[in-house]
């Protein structure tokens, strides 16, 4: 598993919250055919604030083959993560348990 902490930009916040409710309700078929195509089997991004300033923790798991770029969905979610986010650095994982 990966993860990428980044800072949610000032004001972005609602904009951010709104597009993850996009990938999981009206995207949520077309944005799980992108993580086959890209090999993953798992991603998520979890929203937390410090001291009034608000993050995402963002986790991977899987193969990560290349973004297909051609896809309206994918083009969409990297304009919303360049509007959006600002990312701080890979987090080093303390702890990975699974029993699958």
């Amino acid at each position: 598993m990966k993860t990428y902490l980044f800072k949610i930009k000032e004001g972005k916040l609602e904009t951010w919250k709104a597009w993850c409710n996009l990938l999981m309700t009206t995207h949520k078929e077309e944005a799980i055919e992108t993580l086959k195509e890209e090999g993953l089997t798992y991603e998520s991004s979890l929203i937390f604030s410090i001291d009034g300033k608000y993050y995402t923790l963002a986790m991977i798991e899987g193969e990560e083959k290349p973004t297909n770029m051609e896809r309206e969905l994918n083009q969409k979610h990297r304009a919303m993560k360049k509007e959006c986010l600002e990312r701080i650095e890979t987090p080093e994982i303390g702890y990975e348990l699974c029993n699958r």
